[in-house]
């Protein structure tokens, strides 16, 4: 006869019995899980009760312990255990990460608005996704290849996003090759796609006690949209000595790798000694009956690089002039001491200015520039400073002031002029010709200076100048001419100023320069057609003439007379008609683009001569004669990811409107850490 089963016992949520439950290590009889009544309390939701052996028992969901559960137990034990189950702690652990995870895993994105109402569209966490924009990240702000593995870094990606898993320095280094060969396609499609020439710069860039420099290669171009267009192509590590031929080997192969050999307008290099043997090599290897005048204007020297060299040289003549004020300077900032009396006094005397004292450096005329308009600003400091301080002996004579403020209006045209052709979104090369007069007229008006160190320095600045002129004048010239506010008016202008008597003869040689590229392009037009005219009038005349093969070269004759009637009429009508008004924000380019059907062959050459700058440098190295230096830092890179992340950078910030510096004096803090090189190691794959 079996036993019979106990009424359940009906438990509230407050049942405060002191029974203390005590885990059943009896016999593990036969079990039932018969439902013996209705349980209330909230701990039934841990527990499953059962009747084991004729005995009621609580059974953990999570450990499965079987706890007593008597009526008259209660629930006080259960709850105890509940408490102290690790299982069930777990388990709870494991449910909240789970929810957080789905919360994250979906949030809202995206807002669209269809009539009014905004809608939210939910989207799941894709790592690749992730790795793809660090990667970006680290090429756009130049952080270092390490930072993916920084633990501050993965903690707040964790916090963001549970289901993130770091990354090591070589994945992400795929990830940023990736991008890079990505971009370089882009690239290389893109110019081959374009229809007009394109201009280069080629700019040298050292590292100190290695035996391996980079070449940068920028191409500048005016794409079918008639927008200017300037991508780095290249940043290329060349070996040691820079001789023409390696560099010249160097430029080709690159030239030759993105299929625009054929496609050249000019090349804009600095003036290093090896650089005008480089450029007769790669006239030869070229082929002149593919540029632009048989390579007459091919070569441009980097205007920036010119002026630099010009007014560095002329510095140096007058360099005792401006003495004082150097020693002046050089003696009040050599110590922090001597830098605070300085400051204090500027404060008594009500002097407001942020610009701090600064030396100059043989390297960087601008440094000289701003030293001297610097120490102007603080002229009553220093005679104040010298009737206090017995040491400091070299106060700057009212003569030295007046020399110097001179100097200083002198130097500011020149310093404006460089900020302009540094500018990193080159300007069309129309606007160069008229700041390259101003300068070269201005340096006349120096000649009439009441200082002899300011002759000095302007006879010295014009010989240098007469040195590079004949080199870069007929680009600047005809691009000149090639603006419909100016046309052949300003040239007509400006040169009496310059030649004198001899005047009419640099005018006519510029109209006959423009004449000649004009022809040059329609003849060059001519023969890309020749086939399809032959063709086209053999199907006309064999109808109904019987000498044929005469006619046909009768017929293109004639063709070509009238061609060569319409390209004079065109020039001639270009330039008959009246300049249009001066403006400062007057688009060039945009010009032309409507006056294409009207001047076929002549927007043939604006879209090439305009794209042609006449300086190498940007922004960050405007001023400087060293040429481009590549910091420690940088050469514990492999070329490879060096030139991945430079190239990459550029591209990128091309898309984005960035209109930073891309001057290459960036990545300063890539493995910057204690353990620099054994990183550098380990990403390079080395050990």
């Amino acid at each position: 006869m079996s036993t019979p089963t106990p009424k359940p016992i009906v438990v509230d949520d407050d049942d405060d019995s002191s029974h203390q439950g005590a885990v059943d290590n009896a016999n593990c009889g036969k079990m039932s899980s018969k439902p013996t009544g209705r349980l209330k309390s909230i701990v039934w939701q841990h527990f499953e009760r059962k009747e084991i052996n004729g005995v009621q028992k609580a059974v953990c969901n999570y450990c499965k312990n079987r706890l007593v559960a008597r009526s008259t137990d209660g629930t006080r034990h259960l709850r105890d255990h509940m408490k102290a189950c690790l299982l069930r702690r777990q388990k709870v652990i494991t449910d909240r990460r789970q929810k957080d995870i789905t919360q994250y895993a979906t949030p809202l994105r995206t807002i669209k608005h269809d009539q009014g109402k905004a809608k939210s569209d939910a989207f799941c966490f894709d790592p690749n996704v992730t790795r793809k924009r660090i990667a970006r990240m680290i090429i756009m702000h130049e952080y270092p290849l390490s930072v993916v593995e920084h633990g501050g870094f993965n903690d707040v990606l964790s916090s963001l996003q549970p289901l993130w898993k770091p990354v090591s320095r070589n994945e992400i280094k795929k990830e940023i090759m990736d991008i890079y060969e990505y971009e370089r396609a882009k690239k290389v499609s893109a110019l081959d796609c374009n229809q007009s020439r394109i201009a280069i710069t080629a700019k040298m860039w050292t590292v100190e006690n290695q035996s391996v420099g980079y070449m940068a290669v920028t191409a500048h171009f005016i794409d079918d949209s008639w927008t200017l267009q300037s991508h780095l192509l290249r940043f290329i590590p060349v070996s040691t000595p820079h001789t023409a031929e390696v560099v010249c080997d160097t430029l080709l192969h690159c030239l030759m790798d993105h299929n625009i050999d054929r496609k050249l307008s000019a090349l804009i290099v600095d003036n290093c000694s090896y650089n005008e043997q480089m450029i007769q090599y790669l006239l030869l290897k070229l082929g002149k009956d593919d540029l632009i005048m048989h390579g007459q204007l091919f070569h441009i020297h980097c205007f920036v690089d010119t002026l630099n060299l010009i007014v560095k040289d002329g510095l140096s003549v007058i360099s005792d002039a401006i003495a004082k004020i150097r020693d002046s300077v050089s003696f009040w900032s050599e110590s922090s001491k001597r830098m605070e009396k300085f400051e204090e006094i500027a404060h008594l005397l009500g002097i407001t200015s942020d610009r701090k004292l600064v030396l100059d450096c043989a390297e960087s005329w601008n440094s000289t520039y701003l030293m001297i308009s610097t120490a102007l600003q603080y002229k009553s400091v220093f005679s104040l400073l010298e009737q206090h301080e017995g040491q400091y002996g070299c106060l700057p004579s009212e003569k030295d002031w007046e020399l110097a403020h001179i100097l200083e209006e002198k130097l500011k045209s020149l310093y404006d002029v460089i900020q302009l052709f540094s500018n990193v979104k080159y300007p069309t090369s129309n606007l160069f010709f008229l700041h390259v007069y101003e300068i070269r007229l201005s340096l006349d008006d120096w000649l009439s200076s009441s200082f002899d160190e300011i002759k000095k320095l302007a006879r010295s600045m014009i010989e240098n100048f007469e040195k590079y002129w004949k080199d870069i004048h007929g680009i600047l010239a005809v691009a000149c001419v090639l603006d419909p506010r100016y046309k052949m008016k300003l040239i007509e202008y400006y040169f009496p100023m310059l030649f004198g008597g001899d005047f009419s003869f640099h005018v006519q040689r510029v109209h006959s320069l423009f004449k000649d590229l004009a022809n040059e392009y329609q003849s060059k037009c001519q023969s890309s057609n020749v086939n399809s005219d032959l063709d086209s009038s053999s199907a006309t005349l064999s109808e109904f003439c019987p000498y044929k093969k005469h006619t046909q070269f009768i017929m293109l004759g004639f063709q070509d007379f009238i061609k060569a009637k319409q390209v004079r009429s065109e020039l001639d009508s270009y330039l008959g008609e009246n300049v249009l008004p001066l403006t400062e924000d007057f688009d060039i380019l945009g010009w032309w683009k409507a006056n294409m059907s009207r001047y076929p062959t002549l927007s043939k050459i604006a879209r090439d001569i305009l794209a042609i700058p006449v300086s190498t440098v940007g922004s960050g190295s405007a001023f400087s004669t060293s040429g481009g230096f590549v910091s420690p830092h940088h050469r514990k890179l492999d070329p490879n990811t060096l030139e991945a992340l430079m190239c990459s950078q550029s591209w990128l910030r091309g898309y984005l409107g960035d209109l930073e510096s891309t001057s290459f004096s960036g990545y300063a803090t890539f493995f910057d850490e204690e353990n620099d090189h054994e990183e550098y190691q380990e990403v390079c794959g080395e050990s």
